[in-house]
């Protein structure tokens, strides 16, 4: 293996010297290892080639080991996109103040080596027209980051980190942060996006959104087209109210008994995982394109179809129609018979079967039951 990983450190180094010896240009670079048994100074060679070649994209991957990037990978002004992945270094590397990315344009930084907070933020702040950043940590390893003065940020990926502030970025459209961590607080803050179109939020089960919350995040962020929330604890009842909303889900959050919905212009509404509670999901002046999509989980002990029933008919008003996912695990035995009552207004199923001890549970009494087109899976 250390003779193949020589032999192929050797070869890329013969094809990146004719490129820069021919002046050929490469603007996308990639470059993933798994286990790094060649010499960094061959790495850091490699990456020099590429440097001077006015590469646009680099996207660097390292399973394992703590890498430095060099100084010429740094300075490169052509990048127009950076993506570092595992275990490189992004400490001491980015800390000298004469570094500029006036070209950066994406910034994705995942997992890796971390010891300096500073040393993101002073990164992000040298790229004045960065349009995208994606900041994925390891839990703890960075606690707090600041974004200011960024006029041409359009779209902020967080996870992982404990504190985040967002100001003057009047152009920022896209913001997703996830803190799930259980039983620590957290804060974010990005109340003067205004213009911001589309926001995902994964938090743990032990934050609660409140109605007030939605009440008043549609009159801060009048521009809201897509809202998520995954992982949390709802209120009671929650009120949505919107004209420019396009896309709900609310998937895997608790203690929801109703939720009322007036959003004229929603075409996609999503709703997964209640843990048995059979909230009353109510829709007024909907429009004749919304989609509504229902997943349900049914595992052994939980097995009961009367459950989705009344799940499906809580939804009103009774026209809209329902595309229902549903997922059953480890069911004892065919539960699925003598169903009475018209069926609910179901237009697609999605009927996934796992670990399934008797084969006659999906018979023809599911056809007669549901009426409706369907899928099976197991």
């Amino acid at each position: 293996m250390e003779r193949k990983s020589k032999d192929f450190i050797e070869y890329v180094k013969r094809r990146l010297l004719r490129f820069r010896d021919h002046g050929l240009v490469i603007k996308e670079f990639a470059f993933r290892i798994l286990d790094l048994l060649c010499m960094s100074e061959d790495l850091d060679f490699c990456l020099k080639l590429v440097a001077e070649s006015g590469v646009e994209v680099l996207d660097l991957y390292f399973h394992s080991e703590c890498y430095v990037l060099p100084k010429s990978v740094i300075e490169v002004k052509s990048l127009t996109r950076l993506m570092l992945e595992g275990g490189i270094s992004v400490d001491q590397a980015f800390m000298n103040h004469s570094i500029k990315f006036f070209s950066l344009r994406e910034l994705h930084l995942l997992h890796v080596v971390l010891e300096d907070e500073q040393a993101i933020e002073r990164l992000i702040s040298c790229c004045p027209l960065i349009e995208i950043i994606t900041l994925m940590l390891s839990g703890g390893s960075m606690k707090s980051l600041s974004m200011h003065g960024l006029q041409k940020l359009n779209t902020v990926y967080v996870d992982g980190i404990k504190e985040v502030y967002i100001d003057e970025a009047s152009s920022l459209k896209s913001l997703y942060y996830c803190h799930d961590s259980w039983n620590t607080p957290f804060k974010i803050d990005f109340i003067q996006c205004k213009y911001l179109k589309e926001l995902l939020l994964c938090l743990n089960s032990t934050t609660i959104i409140t109605n007030k919350w939605f009440l008043e995040l549609f009159s801060k962020f009048p521009f809201l087209e897509t809202l998520e929330i995954w992982n949390c604890m709802l209120s009671e009842t929650i009120n949505i109210s919107s004209v420019q909303l396009k896309y709900l889900e609310v998937s895997q959050s608790y203690n929801l008994k109703e939720v009322n919905i007036d959003a004229p212009n929603l075409l996609s509404c999503k709703f997964e995982g209640f843990e048995g509670s059979k909230p009353i999901i109510s829709f007024s002046n909907i429009s004749s394109q919304l989609e509504v999509d229902l997943s349900v989980n049914l595992i052994n002990k939980d097995l009961d179809v009367f459950y989705v029933r009344e799940l499906i008919q809580n939804i009103k008003p009774e026209n809209v129609l329902i595309s229902l996912s549903l997922c059953i695990m480890d069911a004892p035995k065919p539960v699925f018979l003598d169903i009475p009552s018209p069926p609910p207004s179901i237009k697609h199923m999605d009927l996934i079967i796992l670990s399934i001890l008797n084969e006659n549970l999906y018979s023809s009494d599911i056809v007669d039951f549901i009426h409706v087109s369907f899928n099976v899976r197991w």
